[in-house]
């Protein structure tokens, strides 16, 4: 992901979906540059060829359909940016909220070059949650790739820390991209409300 895209992935996460502020590239340019800083991205991945037991439940299944292969991979931004953030609560909580967003847009950027490694023909990260999956199913990647060993944890609450940390699947030998129709948030999000989507949307 270059600056320009890295820089609209910050915006939608903060909300904006229409043309932002002077102030607010400002700001998110003064954020991306701390989460540059502050990110130590290190993550794990595996390759398999046949599907794990939790992976034959839908909607993995569909989302692994005529794929050859599939990865689970982990990976986190480190716990420096997530003190940071705690910290700018307490004294700035706006700069706070920007950092926020622009440490989850790198650790989401850095994910994708990361992927890069599993081929041209790869589907987009596909995280417990999404399309009405069970959050909870983390823990199953978890279990496969032992991401301890790069500094995450799997919570009692099912929440992993670091906070700016992610754990999914990526099918291989297939080419799919995000759609709103799949999107989680699609009931509530603002950009389709204003008749728009949000850069990550690349599909219908």
């Amino acid at each position: 992901m270059n600056s320009s895209e890295l820089k609209k992935a910050a915006l939608s996460y903060l909300g904006f979906y229409g043309e932002p502020t002077k102030e607010a590239l400002a700001l998110v340019d003064e954020g991306l540059g701390e989460a540059r800083a502050l990110a130590h991205f290190r993550a794990v991945g595996k390759e398999y060829s046949a599907p794990l037991p939790f992976l034959t439940r839908e909607p993995y299944a569909s989302f692994l359909a005529g794929c050859s292969s599939y990865a689970l991979v982990a990976m986190t931004l480190g716990s420096e940016a997530e003190r940071r953030i705690r910290a700018l609560f307490v004294r700035d909580p706006v700069r706070a909220v920007v950092l926020d967003a622009c440490a989850s847009a790198l650790v989401e950027a850095e994910g994708d070059a990361w992927e890069e490694r599993f081929g041209p023909a790869r589907t987009y990260r596909f995280c417990p949650g999404y399309g009405g999956s069970d959050v909870g199913d983390v823990r199953y990647i978890f279990e496969a790739l032992r991401p301890e060993t790069i500094g995450m944890q799997l919570l009692e609450s099912g929440l992993m820390a670091p906070q700016k940390s992610m754990a999914g699947i990526v099918g291989i030998g297939k080419t799919k991209k995000k759609t709103c129709g799949a999107c989680m948030l699609r009931e509530t999000c603002a950009f389709l409300k204003e008749g728009t989507r949000c850069f990550r949307s690349e599909n219908n």
